[in-house]
């Protein structure tokens, strides 16, 4: 009998299962299906930064490419078009004169009015020309020189590392011209990439201290839940951050009024019950002493005490 009654009372709630990690929730651990999603950050914080970090290298890189194909090359050779213009200027005025004493005069005359530095070897011949060095500069220079002198000419911009040395060969000899790399190179460019690439790293340094501050909202919001979880208490009295976060933190703490009011009830009732059990069994077992011994007496003993055992571990879990 007492084993029949035993299995007809309800069973008392479980002890809450304390999460294993921080990728368990309710017991159950959050898996990340696909190699694209293994592979994305797993925090909101690394989540958030990956999507300004992504943008922001993709435009640094269109931008660097646009400026590098567009303005950088254009302006190397509008630089490298003027130098070939002036070298052709320059063999224009003295070809006639090469053979005149006051040669090396005009020369001098152009130096100083070109700011290249010019010698004429009479009856020189053009070097053979070694393998290009492939640079961007030798290149812009190469085209200039071709458009503009139209005479065979040598281009070392290896051998120097402040210069640029032009051989052209003339009908009387070879004319040298020593051209300075400022005049062929701008410094803008690396001006640009450096103000670009510096001005981002410190945007990306800003929105990194905002998301800290936006994930930390978010991060007391899960410890909270979690702690309550595990029925501790939680000092989650405020919510912070923005909007979707304050709106989810004011309902985890609407959710634990409900709840903490649902179980103090339930508690109550069950100390409410207990005690009233305990008045009628106790009649029982006063009823049951006055009467004589037998089995069946006995019996009802065995069933009162097991009861009165049940009461008391409601009472004890109330």
């Amino acid at each position: 009998m007492s084993s029949s009654r035993s299995d007809s009372l309800p069973a008392l709630p479980a002890e809450p299962r304390a999460l294993t990690s921080p990728a368990a929730a309710d017991g159950f651990e959050i898996r990340q299906r696909g190699w694209a999603k293994r592979l994305l950050p797993q925090t909101t914080f690394g989540r958030s930064l990956l999507l300004i970090v992504i943008p922001l290298v993709l435009v640094q890189m269109i931008a660097a490419w646009i400026f590098y194909d567009r303005h950088w090359e254009t302006v190397s050779y509008r630089l490298s078009a003027d130098v070939a213009g002036e070298i052709a200027m320059v063999i224009d005025a003295v070809e006639p004169t090469a053979s005149d004493p006051e040669l090396s005069g005009q020369l001098r005359h152009a130096s100083d009015m070109t700011e290249l530095d010019f010698t004429f070897r009479s009856g020189g011949l053009l070097p053979e020309a070694g393998p290009a060095s492939g640079t961007t500069l030798e290149k812009q220079l190469s085209r200039a020189l071709t458009r503009r002198v139209q005479r065979p000419f040598r281009i070392d911009d290896v051998g120097c590392e402040r210069c640029v040395l032009v051989d052209v060969q003339l009908d009387a000899g070879v004319l040298s011209v020593n051209i300075p790399r400022g005049r062929l190179f701008t410094a803008t460019t690396y001006i640009f990439i450096l103000w670009m690439v510096g001005s981002s790293l410190v945007l990306l340094a800003i929105a990194t201290v905002f998301l800290r501050n936006q994930v930390k909202s978010l991060r007391r919001l899960a410890a909270a839940a979690e702690e309550f979880g595990k029925g501790r208490p939680v000092s989650f009295t405020k919510p912070e951050g923005a909007l979707e976060v304050r709106q989810a933190g004011a309902a985890f703490l609407r959710m634990r009024e409900r709840i903490d009011r649902q179980i103090r009830q339930r508690t109550e009732m069950l100390a409410g019950v207990s005690h009233d059990l305990r008045t009628p069994l106790t009649r029982m077992k006063l009823a049951l002493a006055l009467i004589g011994e037998n089995s069946s007496v006995a019996e009802l003993k065995s069933d009162v005490a097991e009861m009165e055992r049940l009461v008391n571990v409601y009472l004890d879990f109330a």
